[in-house]
């Protein structure tokens, strides 16, 4: 996917300093300055449902500075971004608002890179669009649960044939570490932030969804053993940034939902 213009990143005499930043697992200010002389930031885009605002200008000006603090302290930086393209908020206001999700997408994030070129914005190398990385999405499915790390779930009865992939939270006992939350703080947000509590049959409430199986009038993609679908959001930025990063990536950010 093509990101919005960039303009150049003005040659100031010397060089600053390391970056410190507060790191959210330890509560501590940290210097983030790798040695390699490589630095690599993800940060979580847009769901193109609607027009961006002061909330994303927030976000994205603030890792903008993180990343110009890197350059300006002789560092390379590769910065990388996704777009969701598709996922539930855009599909149901597409469907209020009697348009193509495609086209309500198409619009939003040109909107986007209109507000990202305004305010001076650099722009990331990688700008990838959640649909660009699904044959990505179903291998790292299809690992997780070839290693039981995942779990498939069948469909509610009266939504089809197929089934759902879940991340199985209790083999995964660093889960919550980085944000600091406790479990009680996660559900009182789990629903509004994306999450569907109320999924029967989850071993876990918290238990993200990987894969959405095909369900009538949505769209989807081969999943190859994993039937028809689409990836959940909580696996299109892992498996981009591994493809653009590589494991073990500086900074990773973001902002509220």
């Amino acid at each position: 996917m093509k990101t919005w213009t960039a303009s150049p990143v003005p040659r100031l005499t010397g060089s600053g300093g390391p970056l410190r930043i507060h790191d959210t697992a330890t509560g501590q200010l940290r210097s983030v300055h790798p040695e390699s002389g490589q630095a690599g930031l993800y940060v979580c885009g847009i769901t193109p449902y609607d027009a961006t605002h002061v909330g994303h200008a927030a976000t994205y000006i603030t890792f903008d500075l993180l990343g110009r603090v890197w350059q300006d302290a002789g560092l390379s930086v590769t910065y990388v971004q996704n777009v969701t393209d598709v996922d539930d908020p855009l599909l149901e206001r597409a469907a209020r608002d009697g348009v193509a999700w495609q086209d309500l997408a198409a619009r939003e994030i040109a909107l986007f890179h209109e507000d990202m070129e305004a305010l001076n914005v650099v722009p990331p190398a990688h700008y990838v669009g959640a649909i660009e990385g699904i044959p990505d999405d179903v291998s790292a499915v299809e690992q997780l649960l070839a290693s039981g790390a995942a779990y498939r779930l069948e469909l509610p009865t009266g939504e089809g044939g197929g089934y759902d992939a879940y991340l199985d939270l209790a083999g995964q006992p660093t889960f919550g570490h980085l944000s600091g939350w406790t479990r009680e703080q996660m559900l009182e947000v789990y629903a509004e932030r994306g999450g569907d509590p109320d999924r029967e049959g989850k071993r876990d409430v918290l238990d993200p969804l990987l894969w959405r199986a095909e369900r009538d009038g949505e769209p989807s993609w081969p999943g190859k053993e994993l039937g028809p679908g689409r990836p959940g959001w909580h696996i299109e930025c892992s498996t981009i940034a591994l493809r653009h990063l590589g494991m073990g990536f500086d900074v990773q950010g973001g902002g509220p939902t």
